[in-house]
């Protein structure tokens, strides 16, 4: 049996990008190398293979047009889930209910990440696959340069006093940061949390999502588009020759 037999009908892949974003007006429909940044979360959606199935979930009107053009899979947003307060966990559990049903797993593809690897999605699957204990998958970075031993609170007018602390990279703690790249998680017990029929511990950051979240480490160049600068930064790396100016 091939991987993607084994895989067949399992995964909602839910690319969500909603408009009205505060950092970088537009940054879902911003362009590089010709194409908007949605569309390279899109394509690598529709990369996964058969066993998984896309859906955009969105308010962005371009993008809407877009996916009628191309024949892919499209809930507009209902405005009650597309303000500052709503949440990622609202648009997800809105895919699965409206789109979802049946499948074991979903999977979250954030719009404004353009910098994309199959390979993270794969290997995320066939952990789950394997290890029935485990919730959910996320992907995570070593936080290196930032590292929070070395920041300050923000205060443009005056450098606050910090006790000194091991200064040296080498001597710090490791510490890792989710990526936004991967998150794949199971389907039904998602949605139980997310309903109310299941208790959790609303607490703890990224609960919702299970109890044991397997950690995804990985180096791979993500860039998460928030401000213009994240934009250059993912034009250079995927787009060098800068064939977009227009």
């Amino acid at each position: 049996m091939s991987s993607e037999c084994a895989f067949e009908r399992k995964v909602l892949s839910v690319v969500c990008a909603r408009a009205g974003s505060k950092g970088l007006k537009n940054k879902c429909i911003a362009r590089i190398g010709g194409k908007m940044v949605v569309e390279y979360a899109i394509e690598y959606s529709l990369s996964l293979g058969e066993g998984v199935k896309t859906v955009v979930s969105t308010d962005i009107r371009e993008l809407i047009g877009y996916c009628r053009e191309k024949g892919i899979a499209c809930i507009e947003r209902d405005r009650r889930i597309t303000s500052d307060e709503s949440r990622i966990d609202d648009a997800l559990a809105d895919a699965l209910e409206r789109e979802g049903k049946g499948f074991v797993y979903c999977s979250l593809v954030y719009g404004n990440i353009p910098t994309r690897y199959p390979k993270l999605f794969r290997e995320a699957l066939g952990f789950l696959e394997i290890n029935p204990d485990y919730d959910a998958v996320m992907s995570f970075q070593n936080v290196e340069k930032f590292h929070p031993d070395w920041m300050f609170d923000y205060n443009a007018d005056l450098l606050g006093r910090v006790k000194e602390t091991h200064y040296r990279r080498q001597m710090l703690s490791q510490k890792m940061i989710h990526d936004g790249h991967t998150l794949l998680f199971r389907s039904a017990k998602f949605l139980g949390k997310y309903s109310g029929e299941a208790d959790y511990g609303k607490e703890y950051r990224y609960g919702i999502y299970g109890e044991r979240i397997k950690p995804q480490i990985n180096s791979e160049v993500i860039i998460d588009i928030d401000t213009a600068k994240d934009l250059t930064i993912a034009g250079a790396i995927i787009d060098p020759c800068g064939n977009d100016k227009a």
